[in-house]
């Protein structure tokens, strides 16, 4: 017989814990972004190209943003493009650089899927007063530089 789930003999630890929650948000965003035929790694390229100035970043910034090998982000930026959500194209100053931009299309679709991250957000630290909030992102930081 399995324990129950809340049982602290049975999650001793701080990674399985996380690993869950990154499992459960992995689900609930596939599963939103389904209709949109994105994933949460292509909507978290379209979150920060979004944020960057002129909606560009190089094919390189990218790998080094998501700590990914660039075939990794080679191919996401692929499957975004062939879906019309951004353009891939050679830098004006040096052609071996590939410049990333978020097309109109990848506007609307980043728009959307942002506000269904907030709306998991929400969800996620439900019954949290706003300093709980910040002292979970500062925890949450330290354990990922801890780590890194």
């Amino acid at each position: 017989m399995v324990p129950a789930a809340d049982n602290a003999e049975v999650l001793p630890d701080n990674g399985f814990l996380l690993k869950k929650i990154e499992e459960s948000l992995k689900k609930r965003a596939d599963q939103s972004l389904r209709e949109a035929d994105l994933t949460m790694a292509q909507s978290h390229v379209l979150r920060v190209l979004g944020c960057q100035e002129g909606e560009t970043c190089t094919l390189k910034e990218l790998e080094r943003f998501f700590c990914v090998a660039q075939p990794t982000i080679a191919g996401t930026v692929s499957r975004l493009e062939k879906k019309g959500y951004v353009e891939a194209l050679a830098d004006e100053s040096d052609r071996r650089v590939k410049v990333v931009r978020l097309t109109e299309l990848g506007r609307k679709q980043n728009r959307l899927s942002w506000e269904k991250i907030q709306e998991t957000e929400r969800q996620m630290l439900r019954g949290m007063t706003e300093e709980e909030q910040r002292e979970l992102k500062r925890l949450l930081q330290m354990v990922y530089e801890n780590i890194r």
